[in-house]
């Protein structure tokens, strides 16, 4: 296909996703790009836009066409600088301007430090994001990084445009220099992708690579821990639908932002960047809007309202060790939605579970039984919920009659059956058989 086809295809594209965005009718489509799952915009205290100014050729910035065709609120501010080979374009923004864009309660540090020990407060984070010409390989470049902060003024996103490869290296050294003091770096699929390809591109520059900080938090193995629904994925878009319930309209899909900046090269339009700059925007407001949710849910705050991302939170609190917190968070998500767990009860069973485990662990054991006999109540359950209530029977109470029965009770579900009786239950059954036998003759003497 001859490229000028291509290029033509590529932007019948764009003027699609532009027209999607243009002019909705009032109520139809929240300025901001957010649709409620829910449905209906959200009320929005502040003001924003879709998208930063993107610098012209002349030094001065323009509205995006999907912008400028629809009035849109502006941010707090905006500015654009001109580098070397290189634009740097800020917007700020105040706080409740997205769904959910809050700066993290303090309470939350607790649930972060859970995942990284080395956090040491909620100041000095930098959500990061790039875009680039591939995917691998020592030719690709971050054309565009996409860096936001927590100031006095507001949410501020700072996004670093190459608009001449030859200011690559000048453009490198201003990251680097915005990077400076800061000890937190959020990422999204950063620790896989976004930091190995920049710091590729300053080891080829010869430059000192301000990576890693002193912490990076990558909110992808995040939102897997916190398990994953049905509807959804486990990209960064889906996790912002999850979590906050919104879903982004009219974004350009990943695919097609190397070949725009290509035309962009070839061409020297930048409006033709104008998507790629507002999906990078997005990506980074998107990642302060999870910091606030994901606070919640990991120390099982006020605003959590997932049982089922609590209960993963539980999960991996208990992982690491940190069994106050995965209690607190296994008991929130079964207070909170009892049609929850009425419609999942594969999942209220697990709950309940890592519940019990928790609270043996902490030697609760009368809770530890209340959970276990609430989850044998729910119906079918494994050999091992009856050998662990058998257990906590037997050292927490030292009812070794009631234990004998948990486990007899297990084992007439294989009574008449044609399936081979597991050998932990029979292994159970004798050891419980030989210390009330052992009871017996301690009372006799």
């Amino acid at each position: 296909m001859p490229d000028k086809e291509v290029l033509e295809r590529l932007r019948k594209m764009i003027r699609e996703l532009e027209s999607r965005a243009a002019v909705f009718p009032s109520g139809q489509q929240p300025a901001h790009g957010f649709v409620s799952a829910r449905g209906g915009p959200p009320p929005l205290p502040g003001p924003f836009c879709p998208a930063p100014p993107v610098p012209a050729a002349g030094g001065e910035s323009v509205l995006p066409r999907a912008q400028a065709s629809r009035r849109d609120p502006l941010p707090l501010s905006s500015a654009v600088t001109e580098g070397d080979g290189y634009s740097v374009m800020r917007t700020v923004y105040g706080e409740g301007a997205f769904p959910e864009l809050y700066m993290p309660s303090a309470g939350s540090l607790e649930g972060f430090r859970a995942l990284e020990p080395s956090l040491a407060s909620l100041e000095g984070w930098v959500y990061l994001d790039i875009e680039t010409t591939g995917l691998i390989g020592a030719g690709t470049i971050a054309f565009l990084v996409g860096l936001g902060r927590w100031t006095d003024e507001g949410f501020a996103v700072e996004q670093y445009l190459l608009t001449s490869r030859q200011g690559e290296e000048a453009m490198l050294d201003s990251l680097a220099g915005a990077l400076m003091g800061k000890s937190v770096l959020v990422t999204y699929n950063g620790k896989a992708f976004d930091v190995p390809v920049l710091q590729s591109r300053y080891i080829l520059a010869g430059m000192r690579c301000p990576f890693p900080l002193k912490a990076h938090l990558d909110f992808l193995s995040i939102t897997k821990a916190l398990g994953r629904r049905a509807p959804y994925g486990q990209s960064l878009k889906e996790a912002v639908r999850r979590f906050t319930g919104y879903t982004r309209e009219s974004d350009i899909p990943g695919n097609m932002i190397p070949a725009l900046y290509f035309i962009y090269e070839k061409e020297g339009d930048l409006s033709v960047l104008s998507p790629v700059l507002k999906h990078n925007f997005l990506d980074v407001v998107n990642m302060a809007c999870l910091a606030y949710v994901f606070g919640e849910i990991l120390t099982a705050g006020p605003a959590s309202g997932d049982p089922e991302a609590l209960s993963g939170a539980g999960k991996l609190h208990l992982r690491r060790g940190n069994l106050e917190m995965a209690r607190r968070c296994l008991e929130t998500a079964g207070s909170c939605a009892p049609e929850w767990r009425r419609m999942k009860g594969d999942a209220e069973a697990s709950r309940l579970r890592l519940l019990a485990k928790v609270l043996r662990r902490q030697g609760d054991w009368e809770r530890a039984i209340d959970a276990l006999e609430t989850l044998l109540s729910l119906g079918p359950a494994k050999d091992e919920d009856y050998l662990f209530l058998a257990r906590c029977y037997e050292l927490g109470r030292g009812d070794l009659d009631k234990a004998m029965e948990i486990v007899s009770s297990a084992l007439e579900r294989y009574a008449g059956g044609t399936g081979e009786v597991p050998e932990s239950l029979l292994k159970r059954k004798r050891r419980l058989l030989k210390a009330i036998s052992q009871r017996g003759r301690v009372r006799e003497a």
